[in-house]
């Protein structure tokens, strides 16, 4: 075997490695997002082969920027993420990359321009940048993906974009070769530091909004408690009242039967009901997380819509957690009251039933105006992310996530989702 076809394997096989360790950076970085295809790995070889193939063909960095970019692009392709999160990962795995090729190459060896190079710095060069990956899989794993907004993302993605422009921009220059071997390999070294470090900025925002996110959810938990306390308290006043005038009622009630007037006894009857009921009690299951979530959203809807029909069945033995409550339930109906009081027929209707084991909510209301989708997925004008208001998308994944199924509908201004979760499946 010559030399140049030992030093063709070697390439291939450094390649190898280093995709490999890109593997591991995206499945960092996308630990909790979902992949279209299970066989990845085959992209993996197609991407690892298409860029040594374009490296021993042309020999030239520009062919080699253009195959390595399309090739990340490629193993990329699979994962159900926003384009921006997809292009910022590309870009920081890129430019880790090419700031330890400059390292390398340029600290150790003299290396021309266009000119093939010792394959074994590209093996040494593979192996930093497993390291890299380990080590940062040991430190950053992100424990929750929070959706971080498109303007720290565009801002974070700004120094990958000029750090590669910067190190491609060195090598092409004509200058003497050892004072491109010493600014590149010092600059590159500052770059890759860089880069490591916004990584690591970019976990530290989503952690910061996780916790933001966490606190508002706690503070709206605090609302909602504390409106359904003011409605029990409120329930028992009056069946207090009642009470403490149930001789006077039974008196009276009992002087209209003697007398026969039973429609009289009926009105009396009803009246005392109507004393009874809280007009701010929609939901009276005994589940206190699933009545108070329910009480605290429904709480003005009677006088913002014209139509109101809320059918609530749900024995008091079936619970949910607090969070699967405020993110399914809370979601929906929030919109849904938020939807219908822009319309003009103001039109809502709610029914959660429970039957065998099986949660049914259904949630139909009137809307005007047109149902932004794209992809398949509903949009959301709420900028605030907190237990509710944050979108269908959020509804979906935590259906799924209960083992559940939905379903969304549109036509003729009526907006209908249903719901169905398996109580054994509830976390």
């Amino acid at each position: 075997m010559d030399l140049v076809m030992a030093n063709m394997l070697l390439g291939v096989l450094a390649n190898a490695v280093r995709f490999y360790a890109i593997k591991r950076f995206i499945t960092l970085f996308f630990v909790n997002d979902k992949c279209r295809w299970n066989h990845t790995w085959i992209l993996y070889v197609v991407a690892c082969c298409y860029t040594s193939l374009i490296y021993e063909l042309f020999k030239s960095p520009a062919w080699n920027v253009l195959a390595n970019l399309s090739g990340l692009f490629l193993v990329t392709f699979p994962y159900k993420v926003k384009a921006l999160k997809k292009f910022f990962l590309i870009l920081i795995i890129y430019i880790v990359n090419i700031a330890v090729d400059g390292i390398v190459v340029f600290s150790f060896t003299k290396y021309v321009l266009g000119e093939p190079f010792n394959q074994v710095y590209g093996c040494v060069t593979s192996l930093i940048i497993l390291l890299i990956s380990i080590v940062l899989e040991k430190t950053v794993l992100p424990e929750k993906d929070i959706q971080l907004p498109a303007f720290y993302g565009v801002i974070l993605g700004i120094v990958p974009v000029v750090s590669i422009l910067c190190i491609y921009s060195l090598t092409v220059i004509e200058i003497e070769q050892e004072q491109v071997r010493i600014i590149v390999s010092s600059f590159s070294s500052w770059i890759l530091l860089v880069n490591i470090v916004i990584f690591y900025l970019y976990n530290a925002l989503k952690q910061f909004y996780s916790e933001k996110i966490e606190k508002k959810m706690f503070e709206q938990m605090v609302e909602v408690y504390s409106y359904q306390l003011d409605i029990v308290q409120e329930s028992q006043e009056r069946v207090n009242a009642l009470r403490h005038d149930m001789k006077h009622h039974i008196i009276e009630l009992s002087s209209m039967i003697k007398k026969e007037d039973y429609p009289e006894v009926i009105r009396y009857l009803k009246n005392m009901e109507k004393f009874m009921l809280n007009p701010k009690e929609h939901a009276t299951t005994g589940n206190k997380a699933f009545d108070g979530v329910l009480n605290y959203l429904l709480q003005d809807v009677e006088e913002s819509l014209d139509c109101v029909n809320i059918k609530i069945s749900i024995p008091e033995k079936n619970h949910w957690t607090d969070f699967s409550i405020c993110v399914i339930l809370g979601n929906l109906i929030d919109n849904a009251v938020r939807e219908a009081s822009k319309s003009e027929e103001k039109f809502l209707e709610i029914n959660v039933q429970s039957k065998k084991g099986i949660i049914l909510i259904y949630i139909e209301n009137s809307y005007t105006g047109e149902i932004v989708e794209q992809e398949n997925k509903f949009k959301t004008s709420q900028k605030m992310i907190a237990v509710h208001g944050i979108g269908l998308e959020n509804v979906k994944k935590m259906v799924e996530a209960n083992g559940g199924e939905i379903s969304i509908n549109y036509e003729n201004n009526r907006f209908k989702v249903e719901v169905l979760l398996y109580l054994s499946n509830i976390k």
